[in-house]
C-alpha cells in the first residue's frame, strides 16, 4: 500500500471514527483486519490516526481560525477528516512536506467531497501554511 493509500485511510477512519463505540485501540484493530494492506505502512497509519484522535481539539482550533463565513459544525464530517488529517501531517509530522500534505488533501476532496470541498478546503490550508513560521 502506498502512502498515499494509506493516507487515504486514515482520511476514511477518522470519518467513521465518532460514528462507532469502540474504543480507539478496537478500532484500529477491527479497521485493520478489514484492510490488511494497511499493514505495509501500519507504523504511519497508527500514528496519524491516534495523533489526530488525541489532538482533535487543537487540530479543530486550527481549522476553525480559517473559515470564512463558516463554522466547524457545518462543514461535512468527511471533509473535516481531511482537514484533520492534512493539519495534523503539517504540524506534526516534518519529513511530509506542507504542499504535498495540501495537494493531497485537494485530491481527496475531489474525490470524495462535495463539488466545492476542494476549493474551501485549499483555502484553509493555504491560510494555515501561511500563518506557520517560517512561511
Amino acid at each position: 500500500m502506498s502512502r498515499i493509500d494509506t493516507r487515504e485511510a486514515v482520511v476514511f477512519f477518522i470519518y467513521q471514527y465518532d460514528f462507532r463505540s469502540e474504543d480507539l485501540d478496537e478500532q484500529i484493530r477491527i479497521y485493520i483486519s478489514n484492510n490488511p494492506d494497511i499493514e505495509e505502512d501500519i507504523e504511519y497509519f497508527e500514528t496519524s490516526v491516534k495523533g489526530i484522535i488525541l489532538t482533535r481539539d487543537a487540530l479543530d482550533d486550527n481549522i476553525s481560525k480559517y473559515l470564512k463565513n463558516w463554522t466547524l459544525d457545518r462543514i461535512p464530517k468527511l471533509d473535516k477528516a481531511i482537514l484533520e488529517t492534512a493539519i495534523y501531517e503539517i504540524s506534526s509530522n516534518s519529513d511530509i512536506p506542507t504542499g504535498v500534505a495540501i495537494n493531497e488533501a485537494v485530491r481527496l476532496a475531489k474525490r470524495y467531497g462535495t463539488a466545492d470541498s476542494y476549493s474551501y478546503i485549499n483555502g484553509v490550508l493555504s491560510s494555515y501554511e501561511k500563518s506557520l513560521p517560517g512561511e
